[in-house]
């Protein structure tokens, strides 16, 4: 997911300090001024205290907000306040590590800009290799197995998503790409995993290690 600014401001405080930290979902990410939202709130209130009974042009006042680029919630707060809230409070719209960290404190921000990249990892990606013999016995849904020497004994289970359709010149290999669910976080980009695909052919079949094979 990314973080964006949805209004022209500066940034005065920054609650994430560098890439690869973790954030949950809702946490607070970072505080805006936004001076051009002042003029846009303070007709809003006095349009509700001068008129309170037109709500046609409460309403009109209302979509201003929104359209300046206010959320639903931030609105709430003004109605709720009374008062101009010229500072909003950026939070993170989901859980995982900051992979991309553009914001710094005391920036200038545009309307749209990305302020940072946030990775999940709630489930993660794992590439395998596979010989272009073995390929074919392979499909999409075929239930994976896989061990890491960076989680010793962990047994991750997943499935193939997608075999994708390129072939590797040096190995002869061609990549799956396979889904593991990560609640605990345990796998983190860059490990390397060891993967046992279940076997998928219909008729059975007597397999022997690679070990015991002799060229």
């Amino acid at each position: 997911s990314v973080v964006q600014a949805r209004a022209t401001g500066y940034l005065e405080k920054l609650h994430v300090r560098a890439t690869l930290d973790r954030v949950r979902a809702g946490q607070p990410f970072a505080e805006l001024y936004v001076p051009d939202w002042v003029a846009a709130q303070e007709e809003y209130l006095a349009v509700r205290r001068i008129a309170p009974g037109d709500a046609a042009l409460a309403a009109a006042a209302r979509q201003r907000l929104l359209l300046a680029g206010m959320s639903e919630a931030q609105v709430a707060r003004v109605e709720a306040a009374g008062a101009v809230q010229p500072r909003v409070t950026l939070v993170a719209p989901s859980s995982g590590v900051v992979a991309e960290l553009v914001a710094r404190e005391g920036m200038t921000v545009s309307a749209g800009m990305m302020l940072a990249r946030i990775n999940g990892l709630a489930s993660v990606w794992a590439l395998a290799e596979l010989p272009e013999s073995q390929a074919a016995l392979v499909r999409p849904g075929s239930q994976v197995e896989a061990r890491s020497p960076g989680v010793p004994g962990s047994v991750f289970r997943g499935s193939v998503q997608a075999l994708l359709p390129e072939v590797s010149p040096a190995t002869r290999t061609l990549k799956a790409r396979v889904q593991f669910a990560n609640p605990e976080g345990r796998l983190v980009p860059g490990l390397f995993v060891t993967m046992q695909f279940m076997d998928t052919r219909a008729k059975k079949a007597l397999l022997v290690p690679t070990e015991a094979v002799i060229q």
